[in-house]
Order: structure tokens, then C-alpha cells, then sequence
């Protein structure tokens, strides 16, 4: 789905050049695709190729350390992505300088916990949904309180808002309380695991709807910074 997403929005930056902060999220979205094709399947084709039989033993045998950059740099992206459209001053250096104290902790947690290879970071799941769900909310309020209001259904960061707040909230809390639990039933991995895909489906569903509304208007909309 994220390829498909990535494609459409690369059809919607052709057409409307100006906005800098849709590219970035078209980029992002490319990013993504790129690096679940690469790290996602790299354990298995180790685990598959005699050829690559040498790389059993190293880090590259598993992903879990991928995947924990991979959530540092997401929630980095997306809070730095709604900051950007927050009108407030104020609200925005608050917003930048707890993204910075953010990233530096989550690495320092991730350094000294010694949880980088072996498992998710419990650390910058629960923080990171926080932060990000905060600053959602605030954008939506912001939203309710401007013209913006009359125009949402133009306004391409809406439908990311919703995609990145509904997976957020539905998967992370789930992904959390199965990592307390060091053998979780197979029934629970099953109910996850579609959760998991539910969410990504409507996640990149909400980011290709937005992209193809938004592509029909004559000129790229947004009351706030572009």
C-alpha cells in the first residue's frame, strides 16, 4: 500500500510543485517503501541463499535494530511534518524543541539500554505516540479555529493527520502491551498481525484519498504555512 500511496503522490507533487511539505511527505513515503522492501525482507533471503549464509551470525540476520531507527526517524518526521502547520509560535518552538529532546533521548535510551538489537524501544513507542498524538490534536483545534474549517476536505495534511493518528493509536498501544509478555499466544499474534495490516490499510487509504481530493483543485490549498 505504501508504494501505491508513494506513486499517487508522486502524481500530486507533479502537479503542484509549490507545495515544499507535500514533497517531503511524498519523499517519506518512498522512503518507507524502500526500506520495508529492504530490511523487511533481508532476514529471510540470509536465512534462505547459501550464497548469503555468511551473514547469519552478524546483525544483519535480524531487523530489530532497523526497525527501531525506522521509529526514531518516523515520529521524528511526522512532528517536525504538523509542526510545520501550526500557526502558533509559541507552540511550534515548544513543539521543535520536544522533537529534539525527543530524538536525543530516545538514542540515548537506545544506547544504553541495550535493547537496539534485541527489541522495540518501549521508550520512544510510548513518547512518540504522546508527543505526536498531542500535537495532532492541537492541530485540529487549530483547524476548528480558522477559515480552514470551510476548506478541509482540500487540505491534503487532514487526511495524513487522521492515517498517522488512527495507526498510532489503534497499533502502538496493542505493540506495547505485547511486549510485556514474553510468550504471547498464538491467538494474540494472529489478532495483531491483523490489526497490523488493517491499519496500514487505512492509514496509506486515508494518504491516496487525500492526494486524489486534493489533486482536483485548481491550485494547491492551505490557510497556513506552505
Amino acid at each position: 500500500m505504501e508504494i501505491v500511496a508513494a506513486v499517487v503522490g508522486t502524481m500530486y507533487i507533479q502537479k503542484y510543485r509549490e507545495d515544499r511539505f507535500s514533497r517531503y511527505f511524498v519523499y517519506f513515503l518512498w522512503f518507507i517503501a524502500i526500506f520495508d522492501t529492504t530490511f523487511g525482507w533481508l532476514p529471510t533471503l540470509i536465512g534462505n541463499y547459501k550464497t548469503l549464509a555468511f551473514l547469519r551470525e552478524s546483525f544483519l540476520a535480524e531487523n530489530q535494530w532497523a526497525y527501531n531507527l525506522f521509529d526514531l526517524i518516523s515520529f521524528s518526521f511526522y512532528l517536525s511534518f504538523f509542526t510545520h502547520y501550526i500557526e502558533s509560535l509559541t507552540i511550534k518552538r515548544i513543539s521543535k524543541s520536544l522533537t529534539i529532546g525527543f530524538v536525543l533521548s530516545a538514542i540515548i535510551y537506545l544506547v544504553f539500554s541495550g535493547s537496539f538489537f534485541d527489541s522495540p524501544s518501549l521508550f520512544g513507542l510510548i513518547i512518540g505516540t504522546f508527543l505526536l498524538v498531542s500535537l495532532i490534536i492541537l492541530f485540529y483545534l487549530q483547524i476548528l479555529q480558522s477559515e480552514t474549517i470551510l476548506n478541509f476536505y482540500k487540505f491534503l495534511p487532514f487526511y495524513i493527520s487522521i492515517g498517522a493518528l488512527v495507526f498510532h493509536v489503534v497499533v502502538n498501544p496493542i505493540f506495547i502491551y505485547g511486549q510485556y509478555y514474553e510468550k504471547r499466544s498464538p491467538e494474540f499474534i494472529q489478532v495483531y498481525r491483523f490489526i497490523l495490516t488493517a491499519a496500514n490499510i487505512f492509514m496509506y487509504t486515508c494518504y491516496i484519498i487525500g492526494f486524489i481530493i486534493c489533486s482536483k483543485k485548481k491550485k494547491s490549498y492551505s490557510s497556513f504555512t506552505s
